[in-house]
């Protein structure tokens, strides 16, 4: 039996991924009771389930005074808990950072009871990069423990594995930390309608995601004038919530473009669903910006498993994701200019449009549908356990 520790899964979208484990009833969920995000405006609660163990957690953010995010979802509880299961669970999969003390406490735990540990990490940015001096120490001896007390490491993208290759010689695998549900996003026929308004006549161009600087949403406001003189047609739907929605609204406002653009507060799945089924094109031009890049894209993949052309940027480890000139077009960063040109090239492109959306769509599903996610779980989990 595998105990699954941590926050993420918390997320319904996140969990589902182990619906399809071959034997998912040797699985244990250990969740927090209730998850803040987004400055407390998404709140997640975990569904009810009978292989789901709610427990009080802390810390909800990385922005903590002087702790930062090192206790990011620590459940107290854990070794209570561990123990009353621990006579039938073989590993526990720590699904939080190698760099944070809540890591650490789950794997000094599950080691002292005898059973094997599995870490998670999305890091694509090497620690040298983003610490410095006593900070940097700090945080390596974190990483040095949790990878001691580790029996294996499973990183989201390939960068994470050459990072972590550095570390360690235990096994490592790279999975992101769920799939997405294939056959929920499927494009269907029908009007262009996103809620009540028709955009039938329109080239409708998207971005749903976090509303901060990194995502380079200020990139595609400010190229979009430029887009509607060749292509007046266009329209702009910004779905999200963020730290950077007041300097978005505000830079809505500067450009004059308020009666092509509808902005839209954090979308449920469902509406997610909506919205790129009411779209032609997905805009993400991502940056880097505060030691973080882009660690995968879970939006990027929804919209290509709803057929849509993705824009977005030669940053992070977005290439794991979007294919350039295959599934979507990938330009550098920061390129406003670029941005533009390449909104016009796929705006004015239907055909184009069509084929990269097909593409992206076999690319999606091949690779980050649940069922191929939920089976390189299973045979990591597998492989650990078994040696």
């Amino acid at each position: 039996m595998i105990l699954i520790a941590g926050f993420p899964y918390v997320r319904r979208e996140y969990l589902e991924t182990f619906d399809a484990y071959p034997k998912k009833d040797s699985l244990i969920f250990l969740l927090p009771k209730i998850w803040k995000a987004k400055s407390g405006k998404v709140i997640f609660y975990p569904p009810e389930d009978s292989r789901i163990i709610s427990a009080k957690s802390f810390f909800y953010h990385s922005h903590y005074p002087i702790i930062g995010g090192l206790l990011k979802g620590w459940m107290p509880s854990f070794p209570f808990h561990l123990f009353h299961v621990r006579k039938k669970v073989q590993l526990v999969y720590s699904c939080s950072e190698p760099i944070l003390l809540t890591t650490l406490y789950q794997g000094l735990f599950t080691k002292l009871m005898g059973k094997k540990h599995i870490l998670f990490s999305w890091e694509n940015i090497t620690f040298e990069e983003k610490f410095k001096g006593f900070n940097l120490f700090v945080k390596k001896m974190i990483i040095k423990a949790n990878i001691h007390l580790s029996d294996g490491v499973i990183c989201g993208n390939e960068k994470g594995v050459n990072i972590y290759r550095k570390f360690t010689n235990k096994p490592i695998a790279m999975i992101p930390m769920s799939g997405v549900d294939s056959n929920f996003f499927r494009k269907s026929d029908g009007l262009k309608k996103f809620r009540e308004e028709d955009w039938s006549e329109k080239v409708v161009f998207s971005f749903a995601g976090a509303i901060g600087y990194r995502k380079g949403i200020h990139l595609i406001i400010k190229a979009f004038p430029e887009v509607l003189k060749e292509l007046p047609q266009a329209h702009l739907v910004i779905a999200g919530s963020g730290e950077y929605e007041n300097e978005i609204n505000n830079l809505i406002k500067e450009t004059a473009i308020s009666s092509v653009v509808t902005r839209i507060p954090w979308l449920s799945r469902n509406e997610m669903k909506e919205l790129l089924g009411a779209s032609d094109v997905f805009v993400y031009p991502s940056l880097s910006f505060g030691g973080w890049e882009e660690q995968f894209g879970y939006s990027m993949v929804e919209a290509s498993l709803m057929e849509l052309p993705v824009i977005t940027t030669r940053s992070g480890s977005i290439e794991d994701v979007v294919k350039n000139r295959k599934t979507g077009i990938i330009i550098e960063p920061n390129d406003a200019n670029k941005l533009r040109d390449v909104m016009l090239e796929l705006g004015n492109n239907q055909e184009l449009r069509k084929e990269l959306g097909i593409n992206g769509r076999e690319y999606a599903t091949e690779q980050f549908s649940h069922n191929v996610i939920t089976r390189k779980f299973y045979n990591f989990f597998s492989s650990i356990i078994e040696v």
